[in-house]
Order: structure tokens, then sequence, then C-alpha cells
């Protein structure tokens, strides 16, 4: 959608995270990113973090290139499973019946809400030459969701979550402002501020809310399948009604098994 508007993606991602660190402080009160971060216990996991946003959005730019939005999309959606198997066998949550066809239900309904009414046959065949990326993808995403839950979960940011998330998205970032010295990157222009606005502060209360999430007592294997599905499902519905995007077969039976899955999981 970026290019349609002549908006550039790493700057309109970039100003995003600017946009997120700034809802963050308005919400504080404050500036959160001052000297005495550098006794919190966080402070680490906050900068892998943002550097892995900053890295694995230019992995995800670079595959929308080279192998096509669909393929990456249902790559980016499935690294759901890494934080469900790190809650079952690192944290000892409880895997029955239920929560397993409802994890099942949502990896098929990634694959089918992403099947487009056209051929993607050129995306596929580029996958001969690529057939990398789609796994760097889902291993980024997956990183990012285990580190987060793993750093709710341990407690590393109990009581801190509104400053972690906060300083998170300025070091992303910051790393993003570097990158775009060193690669020489155009600066950001009017249109590239305003596209980063409208994409910062949902995804600021995204993150914000999933972390909230974990520490009031979600699973992890409930909270990050019903999470994925959800915005898969949010974002087909929003195409559908606005930019009369058409939903074939495929798409709707993703989305009944997508809701599926978001009740029988949270049930």
């Amino acid at each position: 959608m970026f290019p349609k508007f002549k908006v550039k993606n790493l700057q309109a991602i970039v100003a995003n995270y600017f946009t997120c660190f700034i809802t963050g402080s308005l919400i504080i009160g404050e500036n959160p990113v001052h000297p005495g971060i550098l006794h919190t216990s966080w402070l680490p996991y906050a900068l892998f973090l943002s550097f892995l946003f900053i890295t694995f959005f230019n992995v995800g730019a670079f595959a929308i290139q080279k192998i096509g939005m669909i393929i990456t999309s249902i790559f980016q959606k499935l690294s759901l499973i890494f934080p469900v198997l790190m809650g079952i066998l690192l944290f000892g949550e409880i895997l029955n019946v239920t929560k397993s066809v409802a994890i099942i239900s949502a990896l098929i309904a990634i694959v089918l809400v992403n099947i487009p009414n056209k051929s993607i046959e050129g995306e596929i065949s580029h996958l001969r030459q690529y057939w990398y990326l789609p796994f760097l993808v889902l291993l980024g995403n997956g990183s990012i969701e285990t580190t987060l839950f793993f750093v709710e979960e341990k407690g590393i940011v109990s009581g801190a979550s509104l400053n972690f998330v906060t300083t998170l998205f300025f070091l992303a970032g910051l790393w993003g402002v570097i990158y775009m010295i060193i690669a020489r990157k155009a600066f950001f222009t009017n249109r590239d501020i305003i596209a980063g606005i409208c994409l910062g502060i949902p995804n600021f209360f995204t993150i914000y809310l999933l972390i909230k999430a974990l520490e009031i007592g979600w699973d992890g294997s409930v909270l990050f399948p019903v999470n994925n599905v959800s915005v898969l499902s949010l974002t087909a519905v929003v195409g559908f009604i606005f930019f009369k995007e058409r939903l074939n077969k495929y798409n709707v039976v993703g989305l009944i098994l997508a809701i599926a899955a978001v009740l029988l999981i949270s049930s």
C-alpha cells in the first residue's frame, strides 16, 4: 500500500517507531529514555528486540520484493508456533485437545486467508532462488514474539511494561536512522511522516496490550494464536469493506476457521 501513496517503506517504518515512542512518552507523562534505564534489568532485552525489529523489517521488505506479499505474510503469521511451543515446553502451559484443534485451525486459517484470487506462479517460481527467505521471515517474527513472551513471563519488565515498550520503540527508531545514514537512504518526506503516524499509534498499543495481556495471566500458547489470526481476519475484513478486495471461497473458509480457532482457544 505504501508505494501506491508514494511513501518509502523504511522511512515510514522508522517514523512509525518514533511515533510509538512519542505516544508512550505522552501516556507516561515524561521521557522514559534517561540515564536511569542503564540500571534496569530489561535494557539488554530492549536493545536486542529493537535490533530485531529493524533487521527483520528489512528482511520482510526484501522478501516481499523477491517472493511476494502472499508467501511473506503466511510465514510471518505462522511464527505463532514459536511462542506456543515455548509456553508448553518451557513454561508448562497445558496442551489439551481443544487447544490443539484451535492451534491447528489457526495455522490452516493463516494459509487459506492469504490465498489470492489471482495466480501466484511467478512468486512460487522465485522460491527456487530465494528458498531461504520464508524461513528467515518465520525465524525473525518468531524471535520477536518469543523474546517478548520470555521477558514478561520471567517478570523482567514487571511493573515497567510501559517504559519498556516505549524505550524499545525509541531504540528501534534509532537503529533505523543509523541504517539510513550508513546505507545513504533519503530522509523523511511529509508523506513518510504521515504514514508513520498512522501506523505508529495502533502499532504501539498492539505491542503494549500484548505485553499487558501476558502480564495479567494470559497463556502465551493462547494469546499469540488469538492475536495473529485476529489481526489477519481483521485485515481481510477491512480490505473487503473499505478497499473492495474480493474474498474467494478459500478466504471465507479461512475466516470461519480463524473465528472458530479464537473461540476454541479462548474457551
